[in-house]
């Protein structure tokens, strides 16, 4: 009789688990069904002994409306299957049986690690992908037939690779494959060939074949293990309370509407204060520092307000807007938008040297006044220097765009499209950068938007010619990112590493364009 095709849901287990009921969350709650003798490996299955029978959550809405209630239930079923072999235990789930695992004892790359080594690179399906910015965004990309990864747009700099769905290059293996956390496998297989195929995985995970395709992934990785989690909070929390780091600041974790945007506030204040700007050592001055707490990070919150309102529309987690850099164990963690990340050390030194590579600019700006909001030092730049226009704020459309771009803050008359940002305020750094790529893309690509953009600069004439040519020379212009920040030795380096990689990939797609990229710091007593 032909074998089945059967659909086998697997994770390994990290090697700290010493018996097949450590797995478990609440084991006392679970049945254990011992196997059958001479099946070729040791394990043991297990069923919660109760099988939940809950109403489905709609049944309350509807139940508003009927004369009489109804009496509706959802029978679960979950097992799973703990195999143990080659001195390491996996668990096979069914149903919803992944629920009942200790979460902190997954190795989260071991099914992605599997699917990227034994994947068919030319005949992947889809990819699960975040992408770092302002916000985290979550993506998914399918393929109608097996594509290269060219096809699914990954920008290998900037987006992490959560899963991939292919066809497997050795059919002894199976049929698709899915990798995650888990590894997601077609395979035709009787139960007593459950044993080997976790060997046979295993030895997959150990390899290294995937760093010819996908390198990539072992760059930035997102942290998913409770445990360590947990230990880069404490971390955190006590650098806070000690006051010893200089990496970490407040940034909105969600896009803001700056053309209506009125002041930030804290729930720390009493009254409620506004401020123009968000400020960590702020934040930190309105409470007592010693009982400091991941619960409160997460408690406290920043409100929005907007200037068509006087109350606070917007609320967000001190938490996640934290922007963080903790060393731990020998490696660099990043947490940004409430996501804790790892970052491989000599990828970590390749981007720093990238950063490095960066030409100063030789434009001098004066300095920046301590409470200066970047609006305020933009014009006083603007008028008190000459050959300098001002144009932030110009926001204009662009043909095809989402929404009006803002050509740059500061334009000299030699041809520098100026970007200016505080480093440890307002939203985060990669909004100063990537507001440089897209402008610098719309003047590369839409003739409308230079017209535009020439419009705004009436009492600039000689500026405006800038983009009134009949075409458009990139090789001519310098987009100039200028930071506000204090004086450091060890300047730009003590950028946090994701403003760092944000930098690194957006100078090298200006260079691409054809533009020439420099950094300016602007001191800051």
């Amino acid at each position: 009789m032909k074998v089945k095709v059967r659909p086998l849901n697997i994770r390994l287990l990290k090697p700290t688990v010493a018996a097949a009921r450590d797995a478990f969350r609440d084991p006392a709650s679970l049945t254990p069904h011992p196997l059958k003798k001479n099946i070729g490996f040791k394990g043991s299955l297990f069923v919660p002994t109760a099988p939940s029978r809950k109403p489905p959550a709609w049944v309350e809405l509807l139940n508003e409306g009927v004369r009489s209630p109804l009496s509706l239930v959802n029978a679960s079923s979950s097992a799973v299957l703990i195999v143990e072999t080659s001195d390491r235990f996996f668990a096979i789930s069914f149903g919803y049986g992944s629920n009942l695992l200790r979460q902190e004892l997954i190795e989260r790359d071991f099914g992605l690690k599997v699917a990227l080594n034994t994947v068919d690179p030319d005949a992947l399906r889809s990819v699960d992908m975040d992408t770092r910015e302002d916000l985290t965004l979550h993506t998914r990309r399918q393929a109608s037939a097996g594509s290269r990864l060219l096809t699914f747009g990954l920008d290998v700099t900037r987006d992490l690779m959560r899963s991939v769905t292919g066809q497997l290059r050795d059919p002894s293996i199976g049929k698709q494959v899915t990798g995650s956390d888990a590894l997601a496998l077609n395979v035709q297989i009787e139960f007593t060939g459950l044993g080997a195929k976790c060997d046979r995985l295993l030895h997959e995970y150990g390899k290294k074949d995937y760093l010819k395709e996908f390198a990539f992934v072992d760059h930035v990785r997102k942290i998913r293990d409770p445990n360590l989690k947990d230990e880069l909070d404490q971390l955190l929390v006590q650098g806070l309370r000690a006051g010893t780091s200089t990496s970490g600041y407040l940034a909105a974790p969600k896009p803001i509407e700056w053309d209506r945007f009125s002041a930030f506030n804290y729930s720390t204040e009493a009254h409620a204060d506004d401020h123009l700007d968000l400020d960590l050592a702020h934040y930190l001055g309105t409470l007592d520092t010693g009982a400091l707490s991941i619960s409160k990070l997460r408690r406290d919150r920043i409100g929005v307000k907007y200037a068509d309102a006087d109350v606070t529309r917007e609320k967000w987690s001190i938490y996640d807007a934290l922007v963080y850099e903790a060393t731990h164990k020998g490696n660099l963690y990043a947490l940004s938008a409430g996501e804790w990340y790892v970052i491989e050390p000599s990828y970590a030194r390749r981007i720093e040297n990238d950063i490095k590579q960066i030409p100063a600019s030789g434009l001098k700006l004066p300095a920046a006044n301590p409470d200066e909001v970047e609006k305020d030092y933009n014009e006083r730049v603007a008028a008190t220097m000459k050959n300098i226009a001002l144009l932030d704020r110009g926001n204009r459309s662009v043909t095809g765009a989402n929404a009006p771009i803002e050509c740059c803050d500061l334009l000299t008359l030699g041809g520098q499209l100026v970007h200016v940002k505080r480093k440890t305020r307002s939203s985060t750094l990669s909004h100063l950068f990537s507001q440089g790529v897209a402008s610098a893309e719309a003047l590369v690509s839409d003739n409308g938007y230079r017209n535009k953009v020439a419009s705004l600069l009436k009492r600039h004439p000689n500026h405006a010619t800038l983009f009134t040519a009949p075409t458009f020379d990139a090789t001519s212009f310098e987009i100039v990112y200028a930071v506000i920040t204090k004086r450091t030795a060890t300047w730009p380096s003590s950028l946090p590493f994701l403003s760092q990689l944000n930098l690194a990939n957006a100078a090298r797609v200006l260079r691409r364009m054809g533009y020439k990229v420099s950094l300016l710091r602007v001191d800051v007593p």
